[in-house]
This record gives structure tokens, sequence and C-alpha cells, in this order.
């Protein structure tokens, strides 16, 4: 910092709010850490409908795997941006197998056996607010929904793709969703 005129008094307030402007830089540092990956961005980008792939992609999905997408787009076209996606939607144990058979043909062939469990969950209004509660068994084991992780469909992959994929390059992809 630079002083006007060093003196005392000025000496005496800046060492007074010296250790509450540190200690707010270095709030705002870590909040800057994690701000451009965290999923409320994710929302608001897809809500406002600020990225091409809002279209294309479904927001649960979008709201955990835009920053990854994002970055991977900086490569578009390469093995690398499209594994990094790929995993980023489906899970570390995707298996993609990219074959070119011609001059501008690819054929990408994902397997996906990630699945995600959810809590089957009863909401109901107490006091005016929503309250959640888990659903349970007469048991007391708790009721849980098992899907695919990431898209369940061609279709959805298709079009998220589509964004992806480099003018002049004509792809065919193949999901297989593993049970």
């Amino acid at each position: 910092m630079q002083y006007f005129k060093g003196d005392a008094d000025e000496l005496k307030y800046d060492g007074s709010i010296e250790p509450i402007c540190s200690d707010l830089s270095l709030q705002l540092d870590a909040f800057l850490e994690g701000a451009y990956s965290c999923a409320p961005l994710g929302e608001v980008i897809f809500d406002n409908r600020l990225a091409p792939l809002s279209n294309a992609i479904q927001r649960d999905i979008f709201r955990i795997a835009f920053s990854e997408i994002f970055e991977a787009f900086v490569k578009v076209g390469t093995a690398e941006a499209y594994l990094t996606v790929f995993r980023k939607i489906f899970g570390e144990d995707v298996d993609v197998q990219f074959t070119v058979p011609g001059p501008g043909k690819l054929l990408i062939d994902i397997s996906a056996a990630g699945i995600e469990l959810t809590n089957f969950r009863a909401r109901e209004i107490v006091e005016n607010q929503y309250v959640y509660t888990e659903v349970l068994t007469q048991d007391g084991e708790n009721i849980a929904f098992q899907t695919i992780k990431g898209f369940t469909s061609e279709y959805e992959l298709n079009q998220m793709l589509f964004e992806m994929v480099p003018n002049g390059i004509y792809t065919v992809i193949t999901l297989t969703l593993a049970p």
C-alpha cells in the first residue's frame, strides 16, 4: 500500500483496517476457487438459456457437468474432449470406443454402466414450509429408485454432441446402457 503522508494517524487507520481487509481477501479467494463450478451457477446458466447446450441437456445433468463441458469445448472435436464430457455425464466407469471408418466419419460406441440411487422422499407443507421425509418400508428401510447416470437415450446424447462435433465430421453414436 502506498501512503499519502505516512504520518501516525494514517498508519493507525491502516493498521486498524488491515486485519479485516486481509480476512475479506482470503474469503473472496475461497469463494472464487469454487464459484465457477458450483451447481447453482449451472442452474442460472441453464434456466436463462445462456449456453447452447441448455437446449440439449437435461437440467439435472447440466448443473453438475457444465464446468467440465465448458472446459472441454476449448478442445472440441478431440478424443480427450469427448472422454471428459462422457466421464462427467456417465461416470468414470463409462466405456467409450472411437472408430474412424473413413475420412470425415466418426463412430462413437458408449457403454454406460453408472447408476444413481435416489431416495424416495415425500413432501408435505408444515407451517407454510415444505418438509421432506424419506419414504420407508414396513421394516424401516429406505425405498430408493435406481436410474442410469446421465442420458438415457441416443437422441438426447445426439442433441448434446451436435454442439461438440466440428463441421464436416459425420458422427454416429451408439449408446448401450448396462443393467
